[in-house]
């Protein structure tokens, strides 16, 4: 696999839109191994009303927050053994494991403990109850590659969803930089990434002479431009606009095999089956102001769809809305968990959300099931009360009476 993160040169689907594939013009490292996982981190004070992302965890394959020690320090050697390790036990390494860069493995006498870029890895044995006042040294260990990936100053490293990995944007404006092996081929649509006359190289950047006279950015020896047909800064219609265009990546993130991103006329990036049918997430109702789709885009919460899990959606709700089936053997990997249903099957879940085709959808690019709605009435004998709290119903003040149960069905967000 290559430098898009499973995202890369067209193949076709027809006039309805392209699946974006992997291409191998340079290897890029995953972010992490398998069985660790990605997940998004809001502030405390933001859960009730929204989503302000604070920093992305690194986290183990349930999504329970990983730990570092200051006492560690960065050798990679871990110094928290004996009763130490009972409260805070060490993250340990299948035997067979894929080690990326930026990670190592370090022997202990339990098995091999995961370390990343030299800070060993442990969980917390009290859950989610952690304190960081009352465990002095101990800290969540977060993933932020802008720490340690140097990029020049008109370049910032960000997550590239839509594209599978932490990839290359401009800073001005966050359009996605892209690698184009042997040029462009339409030049007009095409802007060559600016880099001062007398720049200096930056890490894997180097300033490269045009045919004018004038400077750009090249990445591993490889030219940057962006695409004049990009709006946003989730767009990468450039993928499409030129074989073996590929999105400049520094990490590519995992992707099940039976997944794919593809473009559709008039529409941003989407997740859908391999097959092209789209993919939905479900969440609870929740008391917001304008409802799900407010200024400022459309997020889930990993709690909140941690709590719905599969049981958001069983029996008759499982034949309208088609469980996204996971291998016997799949592994949790980056932001994509396996879950087990009630009846043993596994389900793909992304950021914590259990996907879904849905039944209505026929051809690729379909979204009949998009902004869709499922009412949870509550039982006068309170026998579906679980399911009514699962939706987000609550008590109105004052009164027995429940309200605001439901379902809200979503496009995955790319974002």
């Amino acid at each position: 696999m290559g430098l898009l993160a499973a995202i890369g040169a067209a193949a076709a689907l027809g006039s309805s839109g392209a699946a974006l594939a992997a291409t191998d013009s340079m290897q890029v490292p995953y972010v992490t191994p398998p069985g660790i996982t990605l997940v998004d981190a809001v502030a405390a004070s933001e859960v009730s009303r929204g989503a302000r992302l604070v920093g992305r965890r690194l986290s183990d394959a349930s999504g329970t927050p990983l730990y570092t020690y200051d006492n560690d320090g960065t050798a990679g050697k871990p110094t928290c053994v004996g009763e130490c390790a009972h409260e805070f036990p060490p993250l340990l390494a299948e035997q067979r494991s894929i080690v990326p860069r930026d990670w190592s493995l370090a022997r202990r006498p339990e098995g091999k403990q995961w370390v990343f870029r030299g800070q060993p890895l442990y969980r917390y044995a009290g859950g989610t109850r952690f304190s960081a006042k009352a465990n002095p040294g101990w800290k969540v260990a977060f993933y932020d590659p802008s720490k340690f990936v140097p990029t020049p100053a008109n370049i910032r490293v960000q997550s590239l969803e839509q594209a599978d990995g932490y990839g290359f944007v401009v800073v001005a404006t966050g359009m996605p930089i892209y690698i184009l092996p042997g040029g462009p081929k339409t030049p007009s649509a095409w802007t060559a990434v600016y880099a001062s006359d007398i720049a200096l190289p930056v890490g894997d950047f180097t300033s490269v002479k045009s045919a004018d006279g004038t400077h750009q950015w090249a990445y591993k020896g490889q030219r940057l431009y962006t695409y004049d047909g990009d709006y946003s800064s989730t767009d990468v219609n450039g993928l499409t606009a030129q074989k073996g265009a590929e999105v400049a990546l520094a990490y590519r993130l995992f992707k099940p095999a039976s997944i794919a991103i593809n473009l559709f006329p008039m529409r941003p990036p989407m997740m859908t089956t391999a097959q092209g049918l789209s993919l939905y997430a479900e969440t609870p109702y929740h008391l917001q102001y304008g409802g799900r789709e407010t200024r400022g885009g459309y997020h889930i919460l990993y709690a909140e769809a941690k709590s719905v899990g599969t049981k958001g959606c069983v029996d008759t709700c499982a034949k309208t809305w088609i469980p996204l089936a996971a291998p016997a053997d799949a592994q949790p990997w980056g932001f994509w968990e396996v879950y087990a249903r009630a009846d043993g099957s596994k389900q793909w879940a992304y950021k914590g959300s259990a996907l879904y085709t849905y039944v209505g959808d026929k051809a690729k690019g379909d979204i009949n099931g998009n902004n869709r709605d499922t009412l949870v009435w509550g039982a006068v004998d309170g026998s579906n009360d679980a399911l009514v709290a699962l939706a987000g119903g609550g008590q109105a003040d004052g009164q027995a009476r429940v309200f605001g149960a439901g379902f809200y069905w979503h496009l995955v967000p790319l974002f």
